[in-house]
């Protein structure tokens, strides 16, 4: 637009300096001269509207352009949850077998606990220490009574400690399903078209 007001007033004065010399000469007046200008300067310029044109053709690519990035951003999004997802159901598997393997452990420690529940009864004692000959069997139940105890105590440890693992496995398992939930919920909200 510039340009070309640049350009009409730059025609009025080059028309109006040769105008006069025009009306000298019998020439068309300056009035003819300044309608000219005046036509020139308030229609179209070519270059005006080939700018218009390129500014319009320039705003669709801008606003195609601006429509891929945000479906970019949404599928980035989608991708990122998708992979929060996998870990979380990886970790949830893991803690499965865990759980698993702590049941796996537990069941010959409650094996080998029952039996010597029924060891330390005293009929079997008897059976036990029946073959045995010893001058103070008393002593010889008192020991073997002991030891049993020990590994009983132990084995009551170990259990324990098995418990106590399991009640941390299944708090992060309940963690790790929640989180579960949670990305299926943000990854079905993030697919939505």
């Amino acid at each position: 637009m510039r340009k070309s007001h640049k350009l009409a007033t730059l025609l009025f004065l080059l028309l109006t300096l040769f105008g006069s010399t025009a009306l000298g000469m019998g020439q068309q007046p300056v009035a003819d001269a300044d309608k000219k200008a005046t036509d020139s300067a308030t229609s179209p310029c070519p270059d005006n509207e080939v700018l218009r044109r390129s500014v319009q053709d320039l705003n669709v690519v801008v606003r195609g352009l601006r429509r891929r990035v945000a479906e970019l951003e949404k599928d980035r999004l989608a991708t990122t949850l998708q992979e929060q997802l996998e870990r979380e159901e990886q970790r949830g598997e893991t803690l499965q077998l865990h759980l698993y393997e702590i049941s796996e452990k537990e069941q010959p420690l409650l094996a080998r606990m029952e039996q010597i529940n029924l060891q330390l009864r005293p009929e079997a004692m008897e059976r036990t220490l029946a073959g045995v000959g010893s001058v103070h069997p008393e002593d010889l139940r008192d020991e073997v009574r002991k030891k049993l105890l020990s590994e009983k105590v132990r084995i009551q440890m170990q259990l324990e400690l098995l418990r106590q693992d399991r009640a941390r496995t299944q708090a992060s398992q309940a963690t790790t399903d929640a989180a579960i939930a949670r990305l299926k919920q943000k990854l079905a909200e993030a697919l939505r078209p």
